[in-house]
């Protein structure tokens, strides 16, 4: 029987595992919108910029907007790995199927977060193929940190 990790150890893990989802989602991501003659979201940027300008009470011009995009995206995706290392840890979930378990909660927490803000429509207005486009990158995003988060818990 394998000791219990941390919490400590647990954040550490899952914020490695947050990173490498993260990276699998941008991928998949930016396959998406190749495929799909498209651009890039830009709507962590705008998250970021209301962030500073809120929290800060300094100016973000487009430009920069435009530069918060990815590190925001980032910092987004590998926090909520701290919280899939917590769950992990403490409730040994099966990998695989909480995978695609986290993500859903993850992209529910958007749908929560995105619209309150006023950068996305409720999911209720979005069309369908919206709804699975986006519910697709957070299920790779979930399985790609569970993955990651097995193999580093080895």
């Amino acid at each position: 029987m394998r000791s219990r990790t941390t919490p400590l150890r647990a954040v550490g893990k899952g914020l490695l595992a947050g990173a490498i989802g993260t990276g699998v989602m941008t991928a998949y991501q930016l396959a998406a919108a190749k495929a799909m003659g498209s651009g890039s979201s830009n709507v962590p940027g705008e998250v970021g910029k209301r962030v500073i300008e809120g929290v800060f009470q300094r100016s973000v011009s487009d430009e920069e907007k435009e530069k918060l995009t990815n590190p925001v995206h980032a910092i987004y995706g590998i926090s909520w790995g701290a919280v899939y290392g917590l769950v992990q840890a403490s409730l040994r979930p099966s990998s695989k199927r909480h995978g695609f378990a986290f993500g859903t909660a993850v992209w529910g927490a958007s749908l929560v977060e995105l619209p309150a803000m006023g950068l996305a429509p409720p999911v209720w207005e979005m069309p369908p193929t919206s709804i699975a486009l986006d519910l697709s990158y957070h299920l790779v995003y979930g399985v790609g940190v569970a993955a990651a988060y097995a193999a580093i818990d080895r």
